[in-house]
């Protein structure tokens, strides 16, 4: 009998669940399902009306009910589930006819508690590694009734939201919706996508980002209209038509945490581009350090805060929890004063790095590597300088090292500044061609003064296009004999060639600067700048100067300069590399100031020269096809110092 009664009773319990009778406990299925409670009030109020299990929170009632005796209008529903999450930035994408609230372990995410048309919204918001419960609140007041949630992963890459429109008033629904990594599109006379037309149409970009606290200045750089909101406050408003070059800013102060940021855009006709980014503004104690959740630098910075240092290892992690474990960016820029002397610039990196000095680069490790380390030596630094560190995550482990320290024992005497060439009025002869390959005839030939030349977004001249140019510069100057430093500031690729050997090659788009050296005679040699332009900004700079007081070349010591003793200082660089059958050699010219001024010259330790009274030159010959690390030292008097050389290996021919 009692096996029988427990059977009825067991049978009546699941009857009375499955009608909605008994409530279930929510733990039972919270990885698998949602929990719902239906309320026949328009407040969450009382006991719930309706309790059952949903797949997933997409509803559309219209006119009707969510059934088990819940009214057509003023009720309200509260669903619940436990779900797992990998680290990063996710998206919650809703819709709802009325309100709708959304909390992630306690923490209000979504808040449109109001009455509502059914039309698309997002919040995004930064989620740990683990368990965490999710909660969906929801009202309907009168009329249509629905309401949808769900969310994705979005941090790393493409993190704007991005709704297209085929007219110029972001109206009806969008014909494309898709995610963007950056604001940061130059589309000229063409489409964003197939599905959009190439004019009158019209884009708008939300996302959430993470911001410390403080004040930052928007820009907007588009043709045509553009307007940028922040919490849905106006920041910039150039809602007009407009062509480039314009930059358009607004500045807003933001408090510690994660803030929406959305873009408005219409293209009216003819080019069309759209570029947005900010910055922090006020000073920084330390490093302005701006993290960027792609591996380019793109867009605007995914997070901007004050770094004491440049001293990072994130593991397999990320800068921030709202940003992406690989494939992202930072630069971090800085004022330094410096007691005059000689540094050394160290850097230890995984993945790649650049260093710029005064807006010249010094560094160049743009590449994936596994933790190397790398310096340059011998930089004579007085007073303030500026400082620029970029990086680069690729994937796996994240960190880098950068650090800077006298180059020698003792405070060296700065080698009087080197005198740059004057450069010929009239003595460049440009062929301008309207191809970035130098191909065809010039469409434009003319005589240039000085190839110096910033040309913003604009053309170089008459009859050649803003982008996708090329230019061909040529000159014959008169040099003393002596070691000449090459110099170049572009913004895109440069080749520079004396007597037709190559001293410098950037035939890549970029922006920076490039040195190379080489040993003249005394005489007339001709010099060649090759020059091309992908789009956007376009600039391009050439100077040159002698790095040694007398004529010096790969194998002649530089005559030695009166002997006027003191601290003991050691310059010295890498001269002309060739290959050779089995690796490559490198021929090295160091000198030597101060002590007693006869000087013993040593590679790794092994005396190559001296003692001597002037400077020397010598060989060194490697196996293999890397690059060359040593140190070279010299010894006088009883003083010694030692300096660092990274030298890459000469290309193949």
């Amino acid at each position: 009998m009692k096996s029988r009664g427990l059977r009825v009773v067991l049978a009546v319990l699941t009857v009375l669940g499955l009608l909605g009778l008994v409530a279930p406990a929510p733990a039972a299925l919270a990885q698998t399902a949602w929990y719902g409670e239906y309320f026949a009030n328009p407040s969450l109020s009382g006991a719930p009306t309706l309790t059952r299990y949903e797949s997933r929170l997409r509803f559309d009632w219209g006119g009707g009910s969510p059934g088990g005796g819940v009214p057509v209008d003023d009720f309200s529903a509260r669903w619940t589930r436990t779900e797992w999450f990998d680290a990063g930035t996710y998206r919650f994408s809703y819709r709802s006819d009325d309100g709708i609230r959304t909390w992630v372990d306690g923490t209000l995410v979504v808040n449109d508690w109001q009455d509502r048309q059914a039309g698309w919204s997002f919040a995004d918001h930064t989620i740990s590694r683990g368990t965490h419960t999710v909660r969906v609140e929801y009202f309907e007041h009168v009329g249509g009734a629905s309401v949808e949630m769900a969310w994705e992963r979005v941090s790393g890459g493409a993190a704007w939201r991005a709704e297209y429109f085929d007219n110029r008033k972001l109206s009806g629904s969008p014909v494309l919706v898709r995610y963007d990594a950056a604001v940061d599109f130059d589309w000229k006379d063409g489409s964003p996508h197939a599905k959009v037309p190439s004019d009158n149409f019209s884009v708008r970009w939300s996302r959430g980002l993470g911001f410390n606290g403080g004040t930052y200045r928007f820009y907007a750089s588009c043709d045509d209209g553009v307007r940028i909101f922040v919490d849905g406050n106006f920041v910039v408003n150039a809602w007009r038509n407009q062509q480039l070059p314009n930059t358009n800013t607004g500045d807003i102060y933001l408090g510690e945490g994660q803030h929406t940021v959305t873009v408005e855009y219409y293209e009216h006709g003819g080019k069309a581009s759209a570029h947005v980014w900010w910055k922090r503004l006020g000073g920084f104690a330390g490093w302005e350090g701006r993290y960027y959740d792609n591996a380019e630098l793109r867009g605007g910075p995914a997070l901007v805060r004050d770094d004491a240092e440049i001293n990072f290892d994130w593991g397999e992690g990320a800068p921030a929890g709202w940003m992406p474990a690989d494939n992202f960016s930072a630069v971090w820029t800085r004022s330094v004063q410096f007691t005059p002397g000689y540094y050394r610039f160290n850097v230890r990196s995984d993945d790649g790095f650049r260093v710029w000095l005064d807006n010249g680069l010094v560094m160049d490790f743009w590449r994936p590597m596994a933790y190397e380390y790398h310096y340059v030596d011998g930089i004579y630094l007085d007073g303030a300088r500026a400082l620029r560190v970029e990086y680069f995550e690729q994937g796996g482990g994240a960190r880098i090292r950068f650090w800077m320290d006298p180059a020698g024992m003792v405070t060296p005497v700065p080698t009087p500044a080197p005198t740059p060439v004057p450069v010929q009025i009239g003595s460049w002869q440009g062929e301008y061609f309207n191809n970035r390959e130098l191909s065809g005839n010039p469409a434009v030939v003319r005589s240039d003064q000085a190839v110096d030349f910033n040309w913003g977004w604009g053309a170089p001249v008459v009859g050649i296009n803003p982008d996708n140019f090329s230019v061909r510069w040529t000159g014959t100057f008169n040099f003393d004999g002596g070691r000449y430093s090459f110099t170049t500031t572009s913004d895109d690729g440069v080749r520079v060639s004396v007597d037709g050997q190559r001293i410098i090659d950037a035939w890549i788009p970029m922006r920076g600067t490039r040195t190379g050296t080489i040993t003249l005679s005394p005489g007339s040699h001709t010099v060649r700048v090759e020059y091309f332009e992908r789009f956007q900004a376009a600039m391009v700079r050439l100077s040159w100067q002698r790095v040694g007081g007398a004529a010096m070349g790969p194998a002649t010591p530089v005559a030695p300069v009166g002997c006027q003793g003191g601290p003991l200082r050691l310059d010295a660089w890498p001269l002309d590399s060739a290959r050779t059958a089995t690796g490559w050699k490198v021929t090295i010219y160091a000198r030597a100031f101060g002590g007693n001024c006869q000087y013993t010259y040593a590679w790794e330790r092994q005396v190559v020269a001296g003692p001597t009274s002037g400077a020397t030159t010598f060989e060194v010959h490697t196996r293999g096809g890397g690059a060359m690390v040593g140190e070279v030292s010299v010894t006088s008097a009883g003083q010694a110092v030692n300096k660092g050389l990274f030298v890459r290996a000469p290309d193949h021919d």
